[in-house]
């Protein structure tokens, strides 16, 4: 949820508890005002009444012949027994409309000219009703003008106050170690965004120093380590082609051969890990699956022979990609190279291509490790002392580069790799 919804949420929230409490409150003070002004007009009526009574017969059952503000009534009774004032609400028969109308009573018990009376005057409520309704339709009218305007002016000034600050989030993302030398960050007046800004550049400059001096780390290391590897394969050769060794010393070379073509190609593949790691490959090339995976398979046409390996290939449209073609063959290779290696002897390679799909689906013996491990490094069959455990971790991490989707599933003796592109 963005921040602008939040805070307009957290506005509008509090506004409605506030506006619905406050209008519950308004509503029922209101009414108590205008009910305590209504009984202070019927009080007034009363004492009126019994301050100038009638002379002639003090006895009225029905006041709508008088032109009074009120209806009232005075009826005899026995004797007062409750002198107190007493109020309720009623209805009413009005006079002109005919309907039922609610009105507020006053009673009260007293003597008018030495004769005890029961004094009766009803007022009604209808205006003070309908002025309690219009003023809760204009204050609901207010709300909702207020609630609309707290909505644009809250988008209007977050978007102008927090416009540096979402600049600066759009920089953050498309920020890349590799390409950015210098950082332009915007302006502003705000002191939080200034810190965060200031922040940011010095986080930068430490980041682009540290990957800096990796990126050159990783540059001498390699070139260090290439040049006594070649010289030490180099006199392996001259040793192997002296006839005076014995057969356990050519062994021995062999053996010492093997291990430097080992770390050979360990050296290469952590190289090629880090940078991965480190963005080296900024090229972006169109790379047709199809095509390189046909060169590499060209290669492995002898051990595909010698290990009498079936092959069949299902390409059902073009699959191009956006890459380095360097690192997608690497990609492609390693899987292939795996599939070869670890297949049985006269067994079967599956590859198609299916919309944006790439499936590698070989024979092989059943996993001797976690499934869950098989993209890990340095994770490799013990029938496989030889193996680096680096090839489907350089797969897996150049899925991860180029955001491809990489799963792994085995079924019996048939183990699938399955890649998603885009």
């Amino acid at each position: 949820m963005r921040l602008l919804t939040k805070t307009t949420l957290f506005f509008i929230t509090i506004s409605l508890f506030v506006i619905f409490t406050g209008g519950i409150l308004f509503y029922f003070s209101f009414r108590y005002i205008m009910n305590r002004q209504v009984q202070r007009e019927l009080v007034s009526e009363m004492h009126q009444i019994i301050m100038h009574p009638r002379e002639e017969n003090i006895y009225i059952t029905d006041s709508s012949q008088y032109y009074l503000p009120v209806h009232y009534s005075i009826k005899p009774i026995r004797s007062v027994t409750n002198p107190g004032v007493v109020f309720k609400d009623t209805m009413l028969i009005e006079t002109l409309s005919g309907e039922y109308q609610p009105y507020c009573e006053l009673s009260i018990e007293t003597k008018m000219n030495g004769n005890p009376v029961r004094i009766s005057i009803s007022k009604s409520l209808i205006f003070s009703d309908e002025l309690i309704k219009y003023i809760l339709l204009v204050t609901l009218f207010l709300s909702l003008v207020l609630l609309i305007g707290i909505i644009f002016l809250n988008k209007y000034f977050v978007n102008r106050l927090w416009g540096n600050f979402l600049t600066t989030v759009d920089v953050i993302k498309d920020y890349r170690i590799s390409e950015s030398d210098h950082i332009e960050l915007p302006e502003s007046e705000v002191i939080e965004f200034q810190l965060l800004n200031e922040g940011f550049e010095k986080m930068h400059k430490r980041i682009r120093h540290d990957y800096l001096n990796l990126k050159e780390f990783i540059e001498n290391i390699s070139h260090e380590i290439q040049n006594p590897l070649a010289i030490i394969k180099s006199k392996i050769d001259l040793l192997q082609q002296d006839n005076r060794l014995e057969k356990s010393q050519t062994e021995l070379v062999q053996s010492i051969q093997g291990s430097a073509i080992r770390l050979s190609n360990l050296n290469k593949s952590l190289i090629l890990l880090s940078k991965i790691d480190n963005n080296q490959f900024p090229v972006r090339e169109k790379v047709d699956i199809a095509k390189s995976l046909d060169q590499h398979i060209e290669n492995y046409e002898d051990i595909l022979l010698t290990k009498n390996i079936t092959l069949a290939r299902e390409y059902n449209n073009a699959l191009i990609v956006q890459g380095d073609p360097g690192l997608i063959s690497i990609m492609l290779l390693n899987i292939l190279k795996n599939s070869i290696i670890h297949n049985l002897q006269s067994g079967t390679i599956d590859i198609k291509i299916q919309d944006s799909t790439l499936t590698i689906k070989n024979t092989g013996k059943k996993l001797e490790i976690n499934q869950d491990d098989i993209f890990k490094r340095f994770i490799k069959s013990s029938s496989r002392p030889d193996s680096l455990g680096l090839g489907l971790a350089i797969v897996k991490k150049i899925c991860d580069y180029y955001h491809f989707g990489i799963e792994y599933s085995c079924s019996d003796i048939y183990h699938i790799v399955t890649i998603s592109i885009g």
